[in-house]
């Protein structure tokens, strides 16, 4: 999936051009680097930040130290807003995977536009709705018997995390390195190499460089189901 049709459905979109005018008029523009740390798990909740360009990892670290990957938002998405309006510290990191433009807004100014603007609001929580229902799912999904079946499910469920909308009809590019996808599955590295061999194997997805592609969406959906995807078409 590009970044244009991914920000078809970001939260951004959904703002009116009064709102997005509001939180411009609030906030900065600001490049990060790959790898570059927006915000710190535990951190102060200083600001909030709507991506434009480009795709956040959210990652938290446990009490044992482990570092486990949470969710990937791209261009139109609102990334740290939720550790703002509730005071506390931020309860994840979040980093750039490539290069990444944002509108970072601080904290003072994004409650006051949302004082001056509670449609704002609304989509924020309708927003937090979803993604704690996608958290949810994908818990669920991450706990199968069967490997291959288990990692298709992960990879739909991510899918969903970066479209709300996405269907069986359109590709779709996941930005998780094989580590990443391993905490999402909760399986070694090793597991997870074995289980995306057999998938690529079935024709129903793609690998690359920190990218997995899901290019038979229907199978993929199959094989998640427990059915025997179908034969690729000729």
């Amino acid at each position: 999936m590009t970044d244009s049709s991914a920000a078809e459905y970001g939260i951004w979109r959904r703002l009116t051009p009064a709102e997005q005018s509001a939180l411009r008029g609030a906030g900065h523009l600001k490049v990060w680097r790959p790898g570059q740390i927006l915000a710190l798990q535990g951190s102060p909740p200083t600001s909030m930040f709507v991506v434009l360009r480009g795709w956040v990892k959210i990652s938290a670290t446990n009490y044992r130290g482990e570092d486990a990957p949470l969710a990937a938002r791209g261009p139109a998405e609102i990334v740290g807003e939720v550790a703002p309006i509730s005071g506390l510290p931020r309860s994840a990191t979040m980093s750039a995977i490539d290069e990444v433009h944002t509108l970072v807004v601080s904290r003072e100014k994004f409650l006051g536009v949302l004082r001056d603007r509670p449609r704002i609001a609304e989509e924020i929580f309708r927003t937090a709705a979803i993604r704690l229902q996608q958290s949810d799912r994908l818990r669920l999904e991450s706990g199968g018997p069967d490997f291959p079946q288990r990692l298709a499910a992960v990879l739909l469920e991510l899918a969903l995390q970066h479209a709300h909308d996405w269907t069986d009809e359109k590709q779709v590019t996941l930005h998780f390195n094989q580590g990443e996808l391993a905490g999402f599955a909760r399986v070694s590295r090793s597991t997870l190499i074995r289980g995306l061999e057999e998938l690529r194997r079935l024709g129903v997805v793609h690998t690359a460089r920190q990218r997995v592609t899901i290019t038979r969406p229907r199978a993929l959906r199959e094989l998640a189901a427990g059915r025997p995807p179908p034969a690729e078409e000729a």
